[in-house]
């Protein structure tokens, strides 16, 4: 945080933070020692770095050189079979722009890596071949989970032969192009490029001089992107000796750019500012908004990045828990392009990492399109040691488990399984044992053939589309997708019946929870809510419950119907609590129902009833996760 950010958000909380006067003293120490700076010329410096415009990044094909015998005689083997030959034309070809190139490159290139696994070349091209897939796709989850799929392959290959030329060329080369707001990967471009340079230096055998100079301008750029302007300006002046006929020296220390101006104390969290965290984590708006006051000083005064991270998180909750969609919007990309700063200036930091990969998970994929970077920053924290050893086994086993969940939300599902059951082979804690044999047994659904529903009675017929649609709502496509079918049938066999017509509309609105795009998903919730509207005529409080929970997923600020939700519930609850013998809802969704119209009766301003409700919450079942997510705020209010 900047000091002018600093002194500006310093001067409107004086008056109306309630943690301003404890703070005041250590306030006005910190700002004395931020005001020296350190050097006008060094302001200038930086200014002028800032100022200077980065270039789109331009398609190139692979270095003639890497490409022939002689280049690749130490780095794949002599002889190559003509299917890879002609893989590799097509993947060559595919680069430039032919799409139908891209798709034979690939089927090739997957049946020879099946053939060959250890052979690293074939491997890179797939991996590349893969990327190229994302780039013609027209679904945007597609484009995501085959650049996922094939980064994941280029990874392996550096991985296992970290000198291997063509890899490091293939892999920068996608990660350079790829957007950096989706995939945070211009730093792998820069590891590759960079190794590149050297290696050239030392054989330029490796790459002709034109294909240097194109490795040498990217690296400029990717220097820039990150707003690494010293290391830019050392590889800049290596294309300059270059153009002058130069030799390749490391550039002059003495003309390097500082980012920083003012000196910053780097005290840290402290417990009492996780415990306002977590709180917000887990708790609701109240929660965030408390937190918030507190860190609003508390960045003032222990100004490291993990707590101007924190900070950053706490704003985007504020945006995320607003009904103004222009806010919640507005913050949640704030926030994305703050985090990734932040972590450009701050690579080696893993805490920051680990903020932004929760950040990712929580935004809407279908919006934010973060789950990518998740990736990224969970797949760098579980290959530092370091960090694994000082955090604990418990976050290790939640990193495997978010990774899982990130997969899930790209729908690699197979690379899911294979994470979650990786994670079980590690015995995490039951919470997460749990957690995980949910997820699995979710995705174990296998689709059924609809046609033998047909022969079976109405009550279970009405059964297994129920199943299907519980399963669905837990994140199921295949299941949401045959609950619609099926329900749509029994819709039509039975069209006076209630039952059938609301779980009817719920399907339809479910549907909009897997849609690829964001249009998509607005016309199924908005065609089921119209359904759903008029559906249902008696008090079943099976329906009603159905309904509620509808209403009480969607975001305020699009739909507005917490109040519906609140009056569902109500009716529910009721029907519960007079009729426990004959309870038409099981005790766990009870629960749960307290829990959340709780939660609606905070949001709409009604606290006694929140209290009340949650009071009957904990008398229900004090043990219970719900009890302890609201044990505190029931406390407080008292």
């Amino acid at each position: 945080m900047s000091f002018r950010k600093r002194e500006d958000l310093l001067e409107s909380l004086m008056k109306t933070n309630p943690f301003m006067n404890k703070a005041k003293k250590v306030i006005n120490k910190k700002v004395a020692q931020y005001t020296q700076p350190k050097s006008n010329n060094m302001e200038a410096a930086t200014t002028k770095a800032m100022n200077h415009q980065v270039k789109e990044p331009t398609n190139s094909n692979i270095p003639s050189k890497i490409k022939t015998e002689e280049a690749l005689s130490n780095k794949r083997p002599a002889q190559i079979q003509s299917p890879l030959e002609e893989a590799i034309k097509d993947h060559d070809a595919g680069i430039k722009g032919n799409k139908l190139a891209v798709k034979k490159a690939y089927a090739s290139l997957k049946e020879l890596a099946k053939k060959q696994p250890k052979n690293l070349e074939i491997k890179a091209y797939y991996g590349s071949a893969t990327t190229l897939l994302a780039r013609d796709a027209n679904s945007v989850t597609d484009k995501m989970k085959y650049a996922l799929e094939g980064l994941k392959q280029l990874d392996e290959v550096v991985e296992t032969s970290p000198d291997l030329i063509l890899a490091r060329f293939l892999r920068g080369n996608v990660c350079y192009r790829l957007p950096e707001l989706y995939f945070q990967r211009t730093s792998t471009a820069i590891e590759d490029f960079s190794y590149l340079v050297t290696a050239f230096e030392g054989d330029s055998s490796i790459l002709s001089e034109a294909e240097y100079t194109e490795v040498l301008k990217n690296l400029v750029e990717a220097y820039k992107r990150t707003n690494q302007l010293e290391k830019a300006t050392d590889y800049q002046g290596k294309l300059k000796a270059l153009k002058h006929g130069g030799h390749f020296n490391e550039a002059d220390d003495n003309h390097k750019v500082v980012n920083s101006n003012y000196e910053v104390s780097n005290e840290g969290l402290t417990d009492e500012a996780m415990e306002y965290y977590q709180r917000a984590l887990y708790g609701d708006a109240d929660d965030v908004k408390e937190a918030m006051n507190f860190f609003d000083v508390f960045v003032l005064t222990n100004p490291s990045p993990e707590v101007e991270m924190i900070h950053i998180d706490l704003q985007s909750m504020q945006g995320r828990d607003s009904i103004n969609t222009y806010e919640m919007f507005g913050s949640a990309i704030k926030s994305m392009k703050a985090m990734d700063s932040l972590i450009n200036e701050h690579p080696s930091l893993y805490e920051l990492r680990a903020i932004r990969s929760r950040h990712c998970l929580r935004l809407p994929e279908l919006f934010f399109r973060r789950a990518a970077i998740a990736v990224s920053d969970i797949e760098t924290l579980l290959k530092a040691e370091s960090y694994l050893k000082e955090a604990g086994a418990n976050t290790h086993h939640q990193l495997l488990f978010d990774l899982g969940f990130a997969y899930e939300k790209l729908d690699m599902l197979e690379a899911a399984h294979e994470t979650w059951n990786k994670l079980l082979k590690l015995r995490p804690s039951k919470e997460i044992k749990d957690s995980v044999q949910e997820k699995l047994s979710i995705h174990s659904y296998k689709e059924i053939d609809l046609r033998t529903l047909s022969t079976v009675t109405k009550e279970k017929l009405y059964e297994t589309a129920k199943e299907m649609h519980h399963l669905g709502a837990k994140g199921s496509k295949v299941a949401a997708k045959q609950s619609l079918e099926a329900w749509e049938k029994a819709k039509d066999a039975f069209p006076d019946c209630e039952i059938a017509k609301t779980y009817y509309a719920a399907s339809v609105a479910l549907m909009g929870k897997f849609a690829n795009d964001p249009q998509e998903m607005f016309g199924e919730t908005i065609k089921g809510l119209k359904l759903l509207k008029s559906c249902i005529k008696s008090d079943d409080p099976e329906l009603k419950y159905l309904r509620g929970c509808i209403y009480m997923c969607l975001p305020e600020g699009f739909f507005h119907t917490s109040d519906k939700a609140a009056k569902d519930f109500k009716s529910v609850k009721s029907a519960y609590e007079n009729n426990r013998e004959n309870a038409p809802i099981t005790k766990e969704q009870y629960v749960k129902l307290l829990y959340d119209l709780g939660h609606l009766y905070k949001k709409t301003s009604f606290i006694d009833k929140a209290k009340k409700t949650w009071k009957t919450l904990l008398k229900e079942d004090p043990h219970s996760e719900y009890a302890r997510r609201i044990a505190h705020q029931v406390g407080e209010e008292e």
